[in-house]
């Protein structure tokens, strides 16, 4: 009789175990796939940006030219950035180097806003603006993933198994600057 009880709580534990492990895999796939979601969003802007550079740059004086330059590196830097995120899933210092490439391209459109020519500056404040406004809705769905999966994995005794797993919080993406107006 012994013998069945443990039987039946070591298949119960069992059970319990591959039920969490399942939950929590399937929540940290929705956090990385959230994450395509953004990581799309921000590719799709950085290529159309890319290509307003590349046709300015065609028809720029010399001056304005290394401005350009400075834009194009400065989303060259990005992109390379978001390729590290991907192939890293979700590393933390991935993660914050592409916060500080982004931080540092829209410096750098300030900075070239200062000096670039009247026909240029509504293009580059186009920009600007359409990534300022729709970065944070792009990331509202990537956060709300990564607030159920971090509540996931500091339940107890998901916990436990979490910890077993080597399962790392997921993190929120916070900017210095003027994109994340929602960011506590």
């Amino acid at each position: 009789m012994a013998w069945l009880i443990v039987g039946l709580l070591l298949a119960l534990f069992m059970f319990w175990t591959l039920g969490a492990h399942n939950r929590l895999v399937r929540l940290r796939g929705e956090v990385t796939h959230q994450w395509g979601t953004v990581d799309v969003f921000w590719l799709k802007w950085l290529m159309r940006f890319q290509g307003a550079i590349s046709a300015r740059q065609i028809l720029a004086w010399a001056s304005e030219a290394q401005d350009l330059q400075a834009l194009q590196e400065a989303s060259d830097a990005l992109v390379e950035a978001l390729a590290d995120a991907r192939s890293q899933s979700l590393n933390e210092v991935a993660l914050q180097k592409v916060v500080g490439q982004h931080e540092a391209l829209l410096s750098s459109i300030d900075r070239v806003m200062l000096t670039a020519p009247d026909t240029v500056k509504p293009d580059l404040l186009s920009a600007q603006n359409k990534i300022v406004q729709g970065l944070p809705i792009a990331l509202s769905s990537y956060h709300l993933a990564c607030d159920a999966y971090n509540q996931a994995i500091n339940q107890s005794p998901a916990r436990w198994l979490a910890r077993r797993l080597g399962l790392r919080p997921a993190l929120h993406l916070r900017f210095n600057g003027r994109t994340v107006p929602w960011a506590t």
